[in-house]
């Protein structure tokens, strides 16, 4: 069965980079990328559940909107995308926190992290 990603961003550049990230990891992946938590929640209505969700928070502490994607049965596991994240969500199961900047090799480590907890 393939893995389906799904990758909540605004900013379009880095969506597509952690998207062809985890094509060149996974070539069988179905990864899907939107702009906002609402509209990802809308879609998985038709999408199914996904096995990873890539996000960030928008805001400091996260909005109630972000932070429903990791309540929600939006996916299995989360990658959340920021420093902050680290006190709210670090002990949180099945998630993980990839500091910004970041790099091919530290989503790599990221991934591998969660799939190793599944």
């Amino acid at each position: 069965m393939r893995r389906k990603v799904v990758i909540v961003l605004d900013d379009v550049v880095v969506a597509l980079d952690l998207a062809q990230t985890l094509q060149d990891l996974d070539p069988s992946a179905d990864v899907v990328t939107f702009r906002s938590a609402a509209v990802a929640r809308e879609a998985v209505k038709d999408y199914g559940k996904a096995s990873l969700i890539i996000w960030q928070p928008r805001s400091d502490p996260p909005e109630d909107d972000s932070a429903a994607l990791v309540q929600c049965d939006l996916a299995e596991r989360s990658i959340l995308l920021s420093d902050a994240a680290e006190a709210v969500y670090d002990a949180a199961p099945h998630v993980v926190v990839l500091p910004r900047p970041f790099s091919a090799e530290m989503v790599e480590k990221a991934v591998s992290r969660l799939s190793a907890d599944h």
